[in-house]
């Protein structure tokens, strides 16, 4: 895989730019690889409480009387002859041995109990695997060495008699769902849909599983089950249907917990009704449903008495003649009906909806009068909710949106394209929200030709024709607050991140003229109603959802209200550079210079080479081609227009677009009112643009023109060097460019006053200690991060062994923030380890320095690069189902790729499809790990023994040195 193009070191980074050094931000997950073995355990109950869900369905071809669950064994099937006892294994890998071998040691003392009669009728075994057997078990099992009352059934088994009565073997959870919807199909139910059947069946299995009402005995009796499937089509018809294809929120909420009243509350659209139509078909509990919108606070009580006591009692009952007795109030009614579900065991879920038009001392009379029944109130961020927050003691829980990938996936199936930075924005501007996002699919669907991309630059520059439902709905709440609060609102829509109490306070009070006590009133309002969030940091926060409606107020407001505060903000991030250096501030900042024309400044920090490390927002890069466009601009700030497009398109490997500005540039040079920065900068990228073009003549003569030319400075003269490194290897020249590029490295580690041996095993803090010495040049952190980089690279082409060139590489780049290369360099070092075939060293890497850094700064296009190669590191492990997962999660973008990126994304997916279907071996463990390699490179064919020195240098044994990635 090709993650990058030659790193560049532009001419203008000589002052060091302390403003934008960062360190890494730390992943959302503590230990990917804990999750991946969290979620196969979760994988493999899910498996099995499915194939008991299969065995109840399948109930009528067995002749099952009973089945029992988690009690001797996973499953236990009991029919007139004897019973049946069934263990379900999981696993990643084909079936060996050992896998069954405690198994095997339970049946033994099964059939004792059977044998001695302390059992009733014959016991049969079976071991039910998703995997096809070993070449070991396949030949026991072929030769008869298994007991004769012990099947095995994988995968495929064509079998008969009494096992072929019995659910199939899957392969995996999709298959075990497909085939229990099908067999549902056949229950006759014609009110429920199968699928429903299925996941409620489950969901019993598991809360049998857990000795849970009404199975605490763990057993479901199969003349019951007309019964309950009764129950469940009761319980579930009265929800609203659930959407034909529900997409799961991001982090959304379990309709089951231990918390027995809870408030679910998002604005209108945010899926709502949706989520707990589909969380009540997966729950183990029953659960119904009722819509308070047109029910009085005071009648709310009897009303909903009168709906549950018929579904959960039974209609005609003497238990319910008992609840609804002559004269009882609603309140009191509700207390028998507890009562009574208290005796029978069962704590069933209420899900209130609209309880934002109910009065908050109705509700909190229910609740008290309730010991056994659940509630769940679901609500808008309006009415009396604050109150009945208040009054019951409860913080809402919210619905955060569908995530990045859903909102692709939901947008493709709408007809709609575009790529993993447009999906981002997609998702930013409708919050995730599912009725939002289908709006906005919808009109760029019908005005755009389904270009995401043209909606929502319509949508922020206020220019489309037709209103989404985000903003019909929304301008209702917005409507309703005071005039304050709409201003406040319009102001915070410039900043998409975060923002500390201080600065909003000099935010509105530069803007608006607010006093802190007035700003403080003002977000009180705004907080309960869902507008404003506060986030863990104290950061206040615009909700995504209503900042279109602010933006469209704010541009109605007098035009120097907008302009004060967006100068303010502007100066806010310059302040707060120092306290928090983040990609989003960086960001937003840029952004904030090109909407206030300030040029100058943006100019200037184009030059910057971290410039081109924060994920530069798409809208500076237009902004830049008007003014190189634009007439009688500054020679000085077009040419250094013209130098970051070109750092930019090189870095990105747009290499046709480079010609037109170095001509454009050239003109600017020869004009004479340029300085000798500018002159040699242009004569450093015009060679390495000759070196791509393979003028070899050309970049032999611009090295003398430069050697002569270069500013008699040791770091301009290393600045030089690298770059002639580059462009001999460029040549293909490279053992010129080696002996080059080790000289820039040797001088750089010098420059920092340390050695290269001292890197070794350190910590970033420890490192940062080492070098942080008076006169540092930061840049010089840079400039030796990328000469360690191009070093590593020359080494591939000359099958040389330089082992930490990347890793190094990356520590020094953390050091400065320089997250684009970090991410490149990772990636790269990442393939290395596939080179080696140490496929789990390769996904350490990923896991652990490059997917965190992606995430925590929201790089969403190099995210959909990462992920796609993350997906073939789990395939060479052996994680099949989990890299077909994230490839299929990625599809939702191809559409929006460019031709050749979609086909690189094409090429990984077949690759994985590859790799499953001829598996490489990789390194046993304790043959390599994470910066610690025990041979070099595969090409190199030379081995290191433990009691060789180490190739690091150090002069010590190999098994002594220590040396790697030592955190």
């Amino acid at each position: 895989m090709n993650h990058s193009q030659m790193p560049l070191v532009s001419f203008t980074q000589y002052v060091p730019n302390t403003k934008f050094h960062a360190y890494m931000i730390s992943p959302s997950t503590l230990d990917p690889a804990q999750e991946i073995r969290i979620e196969a355990v979760h994988r493999g109950f899910l498996y099995q409480h499915l194939y008991a869900a299969a065995c109840l369905l399948n109930s009528g071809q067995t002749g099952a009387i009973s089945v029992t669950v988690e009690r001797d064994e996973d499953i236990e099937q009991v029919t007139p002859a004897g019973r049946t006892y069934i263990q379900v294994k999981t696993r990643g890998q084909a079936i060996m041995p050992a896998d069954i071998k405690s198994a095997l040691e339970r049946f033994d003392a099964l059939r004792q109990e059977h044998a001695q009669g302390r059992r009733p009728g014959r016991a049969t075994f079976v071991v039910v695997v998703n995997r096809a057997l070993g070449p070991t078990l396949a030949d026991q099992v072929r030769t008869g060495q298994l007991p004769d009352d012990v099947e095995i059934l994988w995968p495929g088994r064509v079998c008969t008699g009494t096992l072929d009565q019995l659910p199939p073997a899957w392969l995996g959870i999709e298959e075990a769902v497909s085939w229990c919807v099908n067999r549902a199909e056949t229950v006759p139910l014609a009110m429920l849909a199968p699928d429903s059947l299925v996941w409620k069946l489950a969901g019993r299995v598991q809360a049998a599983a857990a000795g849970e009402a009404p199975h605490a005995d763990h057993t479901f009796v199969i003349a019951d089950l007309p019964s309950l499937f009764d129950q469940i089509v009761i319980q579930l018809q009265d929800f609203p249907a659930p959407p034909e294809q529900y997409r799961p929120q991001e982090n959304e909420p379990q309709i089951d917990s231990n918390s027995r009243v809870r408030i679910v509350s998002g604005f209108s659209g945010a899926g709502k009704t949706a989520w707990a139509s589909q969380a009540a078909t997966f729950s183990s509990h029953n659960c119904a449903y009722f819509d308070c919108s047109e029910t009085p606070g005071e009648a709310l009580a009897l009303s909903l008495v009168r709906e549950l006591a018929a579904k959960l009692a039974g209609a005609g009952s003497d238990a319910v003649r008992k609840i609804l007795l002559p004269g009882a109030t609603g309140i009191e009614s509700l207390r028998q009906l507890d009562i009574y579900l208290k005796s029978e065991g069962l704590s069933p879920i209420v899900v209130l909806d609209n309880v934002h038009r109910v009065s908050a001392e109705s509700l909190k009379r229910m609740v008290d009068v309730t010991s056994a029944l659940k509630f769940v109130l679901l609500a808008q961020p309006l009415g009396t909710l604050p109150e009945i927050e208040a009054r019951l003691g409860l913080t809402r829980e919210p619905l955060n949106g569908w995530s990045v990938d859903d909102v692709a996936a939901a947008a493709v199936g709408w007809e709609c394209r575009g790529d993993a930075a447009t999906m981002g924005r997609l998702k930013a501007l409708t919050a995730g929200m599912p009725l939002f996002v289908r709006s906005a699919a919808t009109i760029a669907r019908e005005d755009y030709d389904g270009r995401i991309d043209q909606m929502c630059d319509a949508v922020d520059a206020l220019t489309n024709v037709t209103q989404t439902a985000q903003e019909v709905i929304l301008a209702k709440v917005f409507d309703a607050f005071p005039l304050a609060a709409q201003q406040t609102i319009a102001v915070l829509s410039l900043s998409d991140i975060g923002l500390v109490p201080a600065e909003v306070k000099k935010l509105l009070e530069e803007a608006l003229g607010m006093d802190g006590k007035a700003v403080a009133g003002v977000i009180r309002t705004l907080r309960p109603a869902g507008v404003v969030e506060i986030y863990g940091n104290k950061e206040i926060r615009l909700h995504d959802a209503i900042r279109i409606i602010g933006s469209q107020h704010l541009s109605s407001m007098p035009k120097e209200i907008a302009s004060r505060a967006r100068n303010a903000l502007r100066e806010l991030m310059v302040e707060s550079f120092e306290r928090d250096r983040s990609t989003a501030r960086f960001s937003q900042y840029t952004r904030l210079l090109l909407a206030t024309g300030d040029v100058k400044t943006l100019v200037a920090l184009v030059g910057e080479e971290m410039f081109h490390e924060m994920g530069v927002a798409t809208e500076i890069w237009h902004g830049l081609e008007e003014l190189v466009a634009k007439d009688g601009a500054d020679p000085e700030q077009q040419y250094w227009a013209l130098d970051g497009l070109v750092f930019s398109d090189m870095k990105l490997g747009h290499m046709d677009r480079v010609a037109p500005r170095l001509e454009a540039m050239e003109q600017l040079v020869n004009s004479g009112e340029l300085g000798e920065d500018e002159v040699q900068s242009f004569m450093m990228k015009r060679m390495l643009h000759l070196a791509h073009l393979g003028d070899a003549t050309g970049v032999e003569r611009a090295i003398r023109d430069l050697d002569s030319q270069v500013l008699d400075k040791p770091v301009h003269r290393r600045v030089f060097l690298y770059n002639a490194a580059a462009a001999l290897y460029g040549l293909g020249r490279y053992k010129s460019a080696m002996r080059v590029v080790e000289q820039v490295v040797d001088e750089t580690f010098a420059a920092l006053g340390i050695r290269p041996n001292q890197v070794f095993g350190v910590k970033q803090g420890e490192l940062w200690a080492l070098i942080n010495k008076p006169g540092l040049d930061q840049g010089d952190i840079k400039r030796l991060a990328d000469a360690l980089e191009l070093k590593a690279i020359v080494a591939g082409k000359l099958h040389l062994s330089a082992p930490f060139a990347r890793l190094h590489a990356m520590k020094f780049y953390a050091l400065t923030g320089a997250i684009d290369s970090l991410i490149r360099v990772g990636q790269d070092l990442a393939d290395e380890f596939v080179a080696r075939h140490d496929f789990v060293g390769a996904r350490e890497v990923l896991e652990q320095h490059v997917i965190p850094v992606v995430v925590g700064n929201q790089l969403l296009n190099r995210h959909l690069d990462v992920r796609a190669q993350y997906a073939v590191v789990l395939a060479y492990c052996g994680l099949y189902s989990e890299a077909e997962g994230e490839m299929a999660r990625l599809q939702a973008y191809a559409a929006g790729l460019a031709p050749q990126a979609r086909m690189t994304l094409e090429n990984q997916r077949q690759l994985v499809a590859k790799i499953k279907a001829n598996p490489i071996p990789q390194r046993r463990p304790g043959e390599g790990a994470l910066g610690i390699q025990k041979s070099k490179p595969i090409s190199s064919g030379v081995k290191i023994g433990r009691n060789d020195p180490c190739s690091c240098g150090s002069g010590k044994k190999f098994k002594k040195c220590g040396c790697g990635l030592a955190g």
